[in-house]
């Protein structure tokens, strides 16, 4: 394979997409390096280990090799659910040791000359020097994502970096002053992964609510112009949300899932912070998310309301996808957290319906709805 034709050797690296066999390529000769080095090194992955950050390291800190690193994913697990662990476990060295790995090597990604999208995971268990998994405290959970986002922040000052994902990420009561000082965010793309409120009042047992999206919201900037808003596992509220002095002037694209609207609009609120960007809004999506009704006997304030304030207003929009789920309205109790509203009637449900319909029906053809 040595003495192969430039253009098939190349052909023969494009085909090939597992690390450990392009690693190999790379040792057969000068032509499979220079072919193989900027793919296999353009997406770099960082376990949650000691040895994975050191190795991580080594690699960004040599220059022939951190040029071509493009996308950098931090603890990516498939088909994994995230489960807070209520043992208080004795594992305070081991987890030093595991952020002084991880600090000194996010401290490097940002400075990458070419780096493009960086994806942190948080899950709340690591890998010890042994092997073994071992499962984190709430405590130790929450500080190694503090010290981990401070780390990304404080590098994104002078990043190149367009794109950040944050999955698995509990929101703080307060907000970061890293996060709002960050005035001049490079960022076209701000992907945020919350942990739902169900599963924080398990550990925590407390029945506060979950913090305001806004602590991980960059300062209002003219380059971010997509957000996600996510809360896979669960309902996502906060009575706090602190949105109204965010205000992204070339903002297109947004997606919300399982996010809880408020029973009032409000200008903290989310309903209200997509009506902030009507102007540069082309895309809305909305997956599984409901409204809060404060008691059964409080009259629900309808998606029909919604729907059409937003056909009247939101006159940029191109696309809008929207998936209801099951509970569209939703109610909140003490020990189950936010709980499918049951005595709305099949009418709300019908008007609903009809004024979304009414409302995609404009976008498609284009037309400005006056309510």
């Amino acid at each position: 394979m040595r003495d192969l034709p430039i253009e098939l050797i190349s052909a023969v690296v494009q085909d090939v997409s597992a690390t450990v066999d392009l690693l190999h390529l790379r040792s057969l000769s000068r032509s499979y390096k220079e072919l193989v080095t900027p793919h296999v090194f353009s997406k770099l992955h960082i376990k949650n280990s000691i040895q994975s950050a050191q190795n991580c390291y080594q690699i960004i800190s040599a220059a022939s090799l951190a040029i071509h690193v493009r996308e950098v994913v931090y603890d990516s697990r498939d088909n994994e659910r995230f489960q807070l662990s209520l043992d208080d476990i004795d594992s305070a060295d081991a987890i030093s040791e595991l952020e002084e790995a991880l600090i000194k090597t996010f401290c490097g990604i940002t400075a990458l000359p070419m780096i493009e999208r960086v994806v942190l995971n948080f899950w709340p268990s690591f890998l010890c020097q042994s092997g073994r998994e071992v499962c984190e405290s709430p405590f130790w959970f929450i500080n190694r994502q503090l010290t981990l986002l401070h780390a990304i922040h404080h590098g994104m000052k002078t990043s190149r970096m367009t794109t950040l994902s944050l999955n698995n990420v509990i929101l703080p009561a307060t907000g970061y002053d890293f996060v709002s000082s960050l005035t001049d965010s490079p960022l076209s793309h701000l992907s945020l992964s919350v942990v739902s409120n169900a599963e924080i009042n398990t550990w925590s047992a407390s029945s506060n609510v979950n913090g305001s999206l806004g602590a991980l919201l960059h300062p209002s900037n003219p380059t971010l112009k997509s957000i996600v808003l996510r809360s896979p596992q669960g309902a996502y509220h906060s009575i706090t949300a602190r949105l109204s002095s965010f205000y992204y002037p070339s903002l297109e694209s947004l997606a919300l899932e399982n996010i809880v609207f408020d029973h009032t609009p409000y200008s903290d609120g989310v309903e209200e912070f997509v009506l902030r960007h009507k102007d540069t809004l082309r895309r809305l999506e909305l997956q599984s998310c409901a409204c809060y009704v404060p008691d059964s006997s409080t009259d629900v304030r309808q998606w029909s309301t919604i729907w059409q304030r937003w056909a009247a207003e939101l006159t940029s929009l191109t696309e809008l996808v929207v998936n209801n789920g099951e509970h569209r309205y939703v109610l909140r109790d003490a020990n189950r957290g936010y709980i499918p509203h049951e005595q709305v009637s099949a009418l709300v449900y019908e008007e609903d319906s009809s004024s979304l319909q009414v409302f995609k029906d404009s976008i498609a053809a284009g037309q400005v709805v006056v309510v």
